[in-house]
């Protein structure tokens, strides 16, 4: 099959540049542009910020003022004297009507404070040692005295100790000794109660008790 285009033209062929594509058509075409931007956000302007001074508004301009109601006080009742809290702190009940009188029980005195055969058993203090006690502050919060009728204690064998070598004392009183002497034990072992029974055999002695309390 011949071709329509003969060698001859192709020999005598002329190099033409080739004419550029126009881009511009007959119709024109609308294309839509946004605008972009690089800027960085820290080369705005910064925000305002408020200098809380509150700016008075000018003669003859209505401004809205709210006002806040201001809550009543609530009526709780008389407030506590000063140091009236430390001393419902501090209170101690020594007595409780409600609770059962033991009729047998025994008060402790000079002589059977050094009786063995009372170990084991609880003795009541007399009144009058009981008010030389809370005098002195030898009574404790922590000791519950408000479970009993009237105050009693238990007869340790430490307390038949201490009560031996306070009647050596007294013997020895011509002597003029001075007997030093340190309580020692783990904390709940009664170590307290220890130190009031010895202050009761020393008020029974008719002793000058001088008593540190916490």
């Amino acid at each position: 099959m011949s071709s329509s285009i003969c060698w001859r033209c192709l020999a005598n062929a002329s190099p033409q540049p080739l004419r550029r594509a126009s881009l511009k058509s007959r119709y024109p075409i609308c294309l839509p542009t946004l605008t972009f931007s690089t800027t960085p956000y820290f080369q705005a302007l910064p925000p305002k910020r408020s200098t809380g001074v509150k700016v008075t508004p000018k003669k003859g301009t209505k401004s809205l003022i709210i006002k806040r109601s201001k809550k009543q006080a609530e009526n709780r009742g008389r407030r506590p004297a000063p140091g009236e809290r430390k001393a419902m702190r501090k209170r101690i009940v020594l007595s409780n009507v409600n609770a059962l009188e033991v009729p047998a029980m025994k008060n402790i005195d000079t002589e059977n404070m050094l009786d063995r055969r009372l170990e084991g058993q609880v003795l009541g203090i007399p009144g009058p040692i009981v008010d030389q006690l809370r005098a002195a502050e030898a009574f404790k919060t922590t000791q519950s005295w408000g479970f009993f009728r009237s105050p009693g204690t238990l007869m340790r064998r430490e307390t038949v100790d201490m009560g031996k070598m306070i009647s050596e004392m007294s013997e020895d009183e011509r002597a003029r000794k001075t007997v030093r002497g340190v309580l020692v034990g783990e904390k709940g072992s009664g170590k307290s109660i220890i130190l009031l029974q010895a202050m009761t055999m020393a008020f029974l002695k008719g002793w000058t008790v001088i008593n540190l309390p916490e």
